[in-house]
């Protein structure tokens, strides 16, 4: 166990963050209490930006250890989340704890800057982003950029709290209870959803889902709320019993997703619906002009809709062309049964040493350097994060043509059946800066992103 530690804190200090993550992972599934994974776990998220992962370690540590520097990271996530009386705290009790000079006066400093943002953000419009737990991966870029301007506050609800949720919602969507009963049920156990809409001056559902409905059902007495909708909620029985009346706006990540609403019966307003494409950081994902190679990145959650056995089969045809062919899959197994069906699949074909799964990946920008095309074969999406950074970073995209592509993207980067994508990657056309500026001529970037949800508050806050 010590060696394989000492190998991803080597990692970890080469700048191999994925690697190492992945190491710490295995030493906490073995010893889910040891101190230097838990520590090294929390520090890489806190340094990726990932606020969740490194607050789930960083509170999982404190249960068994105490250390400075994992009360200040907790510090660090609690300012991001607008929770700066709580980030103050810990700063407070990291300061008590250390005792180096250096780190004393970093901390000092840390206290000067939230003591100052408390001031400043007293007289800002508030903003609350309500989040299950598990599912903020798409908000954090914007709450970074919204916080320039409002008082942001993230409120993230546990896994314990959805569940109740999402059973209130199940008795309600499946007639077991009244309306009515729903909404008393609603108003008896939900202090945390009522006291963040006192809190705030707009509200913000991410995701149509139980939890957009019981916000739809809460007095919000005055206060603005928006929804904003990604993909599968629109397939869902969810937006046919929202509550649209008491919604003041929601949001749509691409135009044919509110299609699919309006063809399953749900009559919105248009002018309480808006389309907000989602963005790359450009600065993250750096571009890196490239040409023609043999690695293809394909990076999803690996569910059936994704369809992956497809690609398997046009990996199985460029492999008959050229053996250096190989489809690298970073993503994470989430149905057994398709997990048991792709790994038969790779036997069977043969593709052994062609099909690579890293599993889930971190730093994504970094895993895609040496990668020459993104491949997606997925039956449906809404606007795929995917697609936008592989092509912010110069990469060729293979897409499947799925209802509602041609919305975003040109005919040239679409198939429609497994020879017409073996022919897009093994053609001479690559064109790098071409879909780097495809991205940001689109306005498909983290900065016309916040930009749209700046001009939604101040539109909501001015009416």
């Amino acid at each position: 166990m010590e060696e394989k530690i000492e190998l991803a804190i080597k990692e970890y200090e080469e700048n191999n963050l994925n690697k190492a993550i992945s190491l710490f992972k295995g030493v906490l599934n073995k010893d889910p209490k040891n101190e230097r994974a838990l520590y090294y776990l929390c520090k890489l998220y806190r340094e990726l930006e990932k606020w969740s992962d490194s607050k789930k370690n960083a509170e999982k540590y404190l249960e068994y250890y105490k250390h400075s520097d994992v009360l200040k990271i907790l510090g660090d996530v609690s300012y991001f989340e607008g929770n700066y009386s709580k980030a103050k705290k810990y700063y407070s009790k990291a300061l008590k704890l250390n005792g180096d000079k250096d780190s004393l006066k970093e901390i000092q400093n840390e206290i000067k800057k939230v003591s100052k943002k408390i001031e400043e953000t007293k007289n800002l419009p508030k903003v609350a982003l309500i989040v299950e737990e598990g599912s903020d991966s798409f908000t954090d870029d914007i709450v970074k950029g919204l916080s320039k301007h409002f008082w942001i506050k993230k409120v993230v609800l546990s896994k314990t709290q959805s569940r109740f949720y999402n059973l209130l919602t199940k008795g309600f969507t499946k007639h077991f209870l009244s309306e009515r009963t729903y909404k008393i049920l609603l108003n008896l156990f939900s202090r945390k959803l009522k006291n963040t809409f006192k809190w705030a001056d707009v509200v913000w559902i991410e995701w149509a889902n139980h939890m957009a409905l019981a916000a739809s059902y809460i007095n919000k007495k005055n206060k603005k709320l928006f929804v904003r909708l990604h993909r599968y909620e629109a397939f869902t029985d969810y937006p046919l019993y929202i509550n649209w009346e008491n919604v003041d706006k929601i949001v749509f990540v691409s135009d044919f997703m509110r299609k699919v609403l309006e063809d399953r019966g749900v009559e919105l307003n248009k002018e309480k619906s808006q389309v907000i494409y989602n963005g790359v950081d450009i600065e993250r994902f750096k571009f890196v002009p490239r040409n023609n190679g043999f690695n293809i990145g394909f990076v999803a959650h690996i569910i059936p809709r994704k369809n992956l056995h497809i690609a398997f089969e046009i990996i199985k045809k460029l492999v008959e062309k050229d053996e250096r062919y190989t489809l690298h899959i970073a993503g994470d197994f989430q149905d057994l049964m398709y997990e048991r069906y792709l790994k038969h699949l790779i036997k069977v074909m043969n593709l052994e040493k062609n099909v690579v799964i890293y599993g889930w990946i971190d730093d994504i920008a970094k895993w895609w350097e040496d990668k020459n095309y993104l491949l997606s074969t997925s039956m449906h999406e809404g606007h795929p994060y995917n697609i936008l950074e592989s092509m912010a970073r110069g990469i060729k995209p293979i897409i499947h043509n799925f209802d509602g592509a041609e919305e975003l993207y040109e005919k040239e980067f679409l198939f429609n059946s497994i020879d017409e994508a073996v022919e897009k990657i093994t053609n001479k056309s690559y064109d790098s800066e071409y879909y780097r500026n495809y991205i940001i001529k689109k306005g498909w970037t983290l900065e016309k992103q916040v930009e749209g949800f700046k001009n939604l508050v101040d539109e909501l806050l001015n009416n």
